[in-house]
């Protein structure tokens, strides 16, 4: 084969390659070029660690995705104001681009947390359901009063809000942890630095059993010592027992005279 044709195939599979690259990052899921779903809003007090793109999951299996995010004014109430209208604070929305629409329910929980502990922040979405649950055995509660659906769909003009809470990253409470103890693990780590020193240098207890061979073998002795002493007792013990009925036979005769 010609150093022409090589290239070819090399210049083809290259284009291939880039092809496959782009269908997964723009067409797929997450992409500008997704096909339209079923937008959600929903309301949080703050989007730690939320960027557009980031996985939306019902019950653990992925449904969707995050498209927008946006800061809205909020009056005394709490009630969500129009574009241009000032408040009293604000509140984070995420519009949540489902494959499908979801009813959700008064039960209903959205949460931002960790998949895992190193993984990155998804949106966990529980519509709740008509029935309550029973926290133990998972089943739902026939006999109770059916659940509220919510209108979250704009007919009338009024649409109830949608909110949602936030979970602590792990990683950073710990780091938040560290941070508020970090003068007591400085000195923690100082002092183990400080008996570690002092048991290298054959100080104390520990370090001259673990740097003198004087003290082993003074260990060595203490403990074959004690080895040999517990032997005779033992073996003592086990002469008595065998003793211990010749013993009574000879108080029994001497008791019926």
């Amino acid at each position: 084969m010609s150093s022409l044709g090589r290239s070819l195939i090399v210049g083809f599979l290259f284009l291939i390659s880039i092809a496959t690259v782009g269908y997964f990052t723009i067409v797929t899921e997450g992409g500008p070029f997704q096909k339209a779903g079923f937008n959600l809003q929903v309301y949080f007090p703050d989007a730690e660690g939320i960027k557009i793109g980031n996985k939306v999951t019902i019950h653990g299996v992925p449904y969707g995705y995050v498209s927008k995010i946006r800061l809205v004014q909020i009056d005394e109430e709490g009630k969500i104001l129009r574009d241009g209208m000032m408040g009293i604070g604000t509140k984070v929305e995420l519009t949540l681009l489902l494959k499908n629409p979801v009813q959700l329910f008064e039960n209903y929980q959205i949460t931002i947390k960790n998949e895992s502990l190193l993984s990155g922040r998804v949106v966990a979405l529980d519509p709740g359901s008509k029935f309550p649950v029973d926290p133990k055995t998972k089943e739902y509660l026939l006999d109770e009063p059916a659940i509220t659906k919510l209108e979250i769909l704009p007919k009338s003009g009024k649409m109830v809000p949608i909110q949602g809470k936030v979970s602590q990253d792990p990683l950073v409470s710990l780091s938040e942890l560290i941070a508020e103890n970090r003068a007591d693990i400085r000195k923690t780590v100082q002092n183990i630095a400080t008996i570690t020193a002092k048991i290298n240098q054959g100080q104390g207890t520990l370090g001259k059993l673990i740097n003198e061979s004087d003290v082993h073998k003074s260990v060595n002795t203490t403990l074959g010592d004690a080895q040999v002493v517990l032997k005779e007792i033992r073996e003592g013990l086990e002469d008595t027992r065998e003793q211990a009925p010749v013993t009574s036979f000879i108080r029994s005769a001497l008791s019926a005279f």
